[in-house]
């Protein structure tokens, strides 16, 4: 290590925020740091400066709603991890929902009666288009290629 390092090390931690505000002042590129120093600084309590103490009453503790039932604590949610990202097992649930909800909601979508008038036009225009295409493909046969029942 280098000297200035071990002498940092020496250093209290006022006396290296001291060093550390000095430092960066008017810097702009580490304002930042700077602005974090001086918040640090201010929020330090110094053991030199005595502290008023004041007692904090106890607070009286619900009693349970039923005998054998214990009051609601807040746990964690199973399904993150613990700084808030979502478990693969989460997503998979949450990708399947969604997939079972659209699929229903198709589901249901074909049973009403705009869903079923849909479907019939569909039908419809699906048998016009193979009538269409059957009409082009016999006019586009050559008269050798037709069977001569008329003469």
């Amino acid at each position: 290590m280098s000297d200035l390092v071990v002498q940092l090390q020496a250093l209290t931690d006022d006396e290296l925020l001291e060093v550390v505000r000095s430092a960066t002042e008017g810097r702009p590129a580490l304002a930042a740091v700077h602005d974090a120093a001086a918040v640090h600084d201010a929020a330090v309590v110094h053991p030199a400066e005595p502290v008023a103490a004041e007692p904090v009453p106890a607070r009286a503790q619900p009693a349970p709603a039923s005998p054998g039932v214990l009051p609601a604590t807040q746990l964690p949610d199973a399904d993150y991890t613990t700084v808030g990202v979502p478990t693969f097992g989460r997503v998979r649930e949450k990708i399947e929902q969604r997939f079972g909800t659209s699929v229903g909601a198709g589901e249901l979508d074909q049973d009403t009666a705009a869903g079923k008038s849909l479907q019939e036009q569909w039908d419809a225009r699906e048998k016009a288009g193979h009538d269409r295409l059957e009409q082009i493909r016999r006019s586009m046969k050559k008269p050798e290629d037709q069977p001569k029942g008329n003469e």
